[in-house]
């Protein structure tokens, strides 16, 4: 080859590699979006992931809307920025919007974008159990019922309400005039109508029943649940009550079995007294033991008590008792009967079965208690008969628990934190409040020398201190799977209540307390001018705020009943207290439920008071009670996200 022809050659080379080069080398960056549902529920979260080419740079996210109720935010991400591949969570926002559009931005300038639309969160088809207590006008009130929705209808139910007036009206639900269905600013808002006997006979509404035999009830979705589990309040001139919603499974069918931990609280006329405050907690061990529908007393015990004076009663056995059910509707009835030297006489609980793991209690029939009274029974399963003093489900746990009752000032609400230790003492904290402004510790550290568990799964916490002369008697009933339901035996006070052991403890902090909630909220004013329950969307920002809005309910006894919808709600955390370790933030605030306060329900008020706050987390997700610990008004909340 001549030298010619081999420089023609690598030239010739050079310009087939140069070519090749301009081919295969970089083009214009781009940004693709993943699928995006077009339409989401309000305060749900969905994962959305960009992915680019041609670029390492990351992706900016942002969100624009056309709200149709508000000018609030259009929604919040996990992060503002992403790389390629890496999801990101959109939260929606609490209210119902339109043309939502998502953007990815890369480069300032390259875009992609992806359109949605807020919607209410609806209930899918299935059968839902609810219940509610709260003051109607004859005053305290309890609710217990299920019914069955098809293709957005209320299909039918049956319920059990039991009031002064009212010993057990147990009522069919009639699809006339029941619905459900999606309010304006995206709450859940179902209205149930009643009948005495049969719907089909064309039986009337029950007229001591909500109004004129028809109840309102309105609802926030939480908005990572998967089964619709809702916080409800009754939204009508007959009640102020608050309470919760759950899709019922297969297990309602099912026959009840083994252990069940159950409190109920109310007021009744026990040994004649009158009207006094009362409750009751225990296990209830349904073993057939006489045969099918029996309860044999066998591993059954129970404790009272009654008008925070001397009277109460700890360790009563249960001799033969009777049980009948399910229904239907995943009904069932408990007839118990006591036994021993203290006079307690029989009494009745019915229930509808939730699932395998919980049902939910009213006292009815006219039993011999005379009670109006609610609560929970939560199955103990295979735990059933085996808990010691070292059981997991007992030492070491941070048992975080909301009870509500009366004490001698009348209200009264708490919120505690109990740990039962290894070393056979007890350590913890609690806020209480009666509007008497007696407790001026919040959270106030409190000890007790010991306790002792029994092998049904009841606990017994004596002379629970602060060391400043207030002593609290506390018992509760462990189902072995994390939850405690919870009465106090004090000279003082009648309180129940439910509780959790808390995870994720010692690591709680600020960024737990962030994302989507569901806020109920129930009390009374300062004046007792009548009792008020709210439930809505909120959402908290990691940081040290809260925002959104809730559905109130006022039972104002000096003027008229009020239902006020979409009343703005802001709040404020924080975590320097000396409780924050132990996932309680003290010191906080909520805005917009201070019924005197705010114009929003009392003319001519000077305008709504930040009330002061105290939250007790019981999980990484921020889940946690709410309590309120200034003098303004009797609040006590919770917060959830599931």
């Amino acid at each position: 080859m001549t030298l010619r022809k081999s420089i023609l050659l690598l030239i010739s080379l050079g310009t087939i590699a140069a070519l090749v080069g301009c081919g295969s080398g970089p083009g214009a960056p781009t940004v693709s979006l993943s699928t995006v549902p077009t339409t989401l529920a309000v305060n749900s979260q969905t994962s959305i992931t960009a992915t680019t080419t041609n670029t390492t740079a990351d992706v900016t996210w942002s969100v624009t809307c056309t709200d149709a109720t508000s000018s609030s935010a259009c929604g919040s991400f996990s992060a503002a920025t992403t790389a390629s591949g890496a999801a990101v969570t959109y939260t929606a926002p609490a209210f119902i919007a339109t043309n939502v559009v998502i953007t990815a931005t890369l480069n300032s300038n390259i875009t992609a974008t992806a359109n949605t639309a807020i919607g209410g969160a609806g209930l899918t088809n299935g059968s839902y159990v609810f219940s509610l207590n709260g003051l109607d006008t004859n005053g305290p009130y309890y609710v217990s019922g299920a019914f069955t929705v098809s293709n957005g209808t209320i299909t039918g139910g049956e319920q059990d309400f039991v009031d002064f007036n009212n010993a057990d009206n147990s009522d069919q639900i009639n699809p006339t005039g029941s619905t459900v269905t999606t309010t304006a600013d995206g709450n859940l808002q179902i209205v149930l109508t009643t009948c005495t006997g049969p719907c089909a006979t064309s039986s009337g509404p029950d007229s001591n029943v909500g109004v004129g035999g028809v109840e309102t009830i309105n609802g926030t979705v939480l908005p990572l649940s998967s089964t619709g589990r809702t916080l409800i309040n009754e939204f009508d001139a007959s009640a102020s009550g608050s309470g919760e919603l759950d899709a019922q499974t297969s297990a309602a069918a099912s026959v009840p079995s083994g252990g069940y931990a159950f409190t109920i609280g109310g007021w009744d006329n026990f040994e004649n007294q009158g009207a006094v405050p009362f409750a009751i907690g225990g296990v209830i061990n349904v073993d057939n033991g006489n045969g099918a529908g029996t309860i044999s007393g066998t591993g059954s015990i129970f404790d009272l008590n009654v008008d925070y004076s001397e009277t109460y009663y700890q360790g009563i056995t249960i001799g033969a008792s009777t049980y009948s059910g399910p229904d239907p509707s995943g009904r069932v009835t408990f007839t118990i009967n006591p036994t021993g030297s203290n006079y307690v006489p029989s009494f009745t609980l019915i229930g509808y079965i939730v699932n395998s793991s919980q049902i939910r209690l009213v006292e009815g029939d006219g039993d011999q208690i005379g009670g109006i009274q609610g609560g929970l029974a939560l199955s103990q399963g295979s735990n059933t008969g085996t808990f010691t003093s070292t059981s997991a489900s007992v030492v070491g746990n941070n048992f975080v628990l909301g009870l509500t009752g009366e004490d001698t000032e009348f209200f009264l609400q708490a919120v505690g934190q109990i740990t039962p230790s290894a070393n056979g003492g007890v350590t913890g904290f609690v806020d209480f409040s009666d509007l008497s402004g007696s407790d001026t510790y919040n959270p106030d550290p409190v000890t007790a020398p010991a306790y002792s568990v029994a092998s049904t799964g009841d606990i017994t916490i004596a002379g629970v201190t602060d060391g400043n002369g207030i002593t609290y008697n506390l018992q509760l009933y462990l189902d072995g799977n994390g939850n405690a339901l919870v009465i106090t035996l004090d000279p003082g006070d009648v309180l129940s209540g439910y509780g959790v052991a808390q995870t994720g403890g010692g690591s709680l902090t600020a960024a737990s307390f962030k994302g989507p909630y569901g806020f109920s909220a129930a009390g009374l004013d300062t004046n007792y001018d009548g009792p008020f329950a709210a439930v809505g969307p909120v959402t908290a920002d990691g940081v040290g705020t809260i925002s959104g809005f809730v559905d109130l309910n006022w039972l104002n006894f000096t003027s008229a009943p009020e239902d006020v919808a979409d009343a703005p709600v802001s709040g404020t955390f924080v975590t320097t207290g000396s409780a924050a370790a132990n996932g309680i933030f003290s010191s906080g605030s909520v805005t917009g439920i201070d019924l005197t306060n705010c114009t929003l329900f009392t003319q001519g008020a000077p305008g709504c008071t930040a009330d002061v706050f105290d939250y007790y987390l019981y999980d990484a997700a921020g889940d946690s009670f709410a309590i309120e610990t200034d003098t303004n008004q009797l609040t006590l909340g919770v917060l959830s996200q599931q």
